[in-house]
Order: structure tokens, then sequence, then C-alpha cells
């Protein structure tokens, strides 16, 4: 089973990715989010947002904003992206 990144912008969808894992930072240190996990909404930091899908890796830069989870998909809901996806 796989989890669903998406990232939105007040601008629209930005990036959309399915993975193993995403990894992200908020104001009160690293986490990261497997398939199934139980919902949470947390504050995120000016920080990249990872999305692992086997060996592959992506990144997207944040400028803060929220991220929820439902364990089916993550939502980021951010001002503005940093840089674009590495």
């Amino acid at each position: 089973m796989k989890i669903k990144l998406q990232v939105f912008t007040p601008k629209g969808k930005v990036f959309e990715k399915d993975g193993d894992i995403v990894n992200f930072r908020t104001v009160e240190g690293a986490m990261g989010v497997l398939p199934r996990r139980a919902p949470i909404i947390v504050h995120l930091a000016v920080s990249e947002v990872e999305v692992a899908d086997g060996g592959e890796r992506e990144k997207i830069g944040v400028e803060g904003g929220f991220l929820y989870c439902d364990g089916e998909r993550v939502v980021v809901l951010t001002s503005n992206i940093i840089q674009e996806v590495i």
C-alpha cells in the first residue's frame, strides 16, 4: 500500500506523488508517516517535505504551513514553495 502526498499553495496543487513514506519537519521536530497511520494535523517548519518510493526520493521545499494525514494521503497546505522538486 502507498501513501499519496499532495502539496497545495494558494495557486492550487503544485505537487503530487505516491510513496512508501513521507518525511517532514514540524515546528517540534522531524517526523515521518507511513500508510494507515492514525490521523494527524501538524504545524510545519520552513523545510523540505520528502516522499520516498523504494530507493527513489523526491523533495519539495515549503515555507511552513500545515500538514494533514488521514492514513491514505498526506495533504500539505503552504503559502509558497521554496524550491522546485529535486
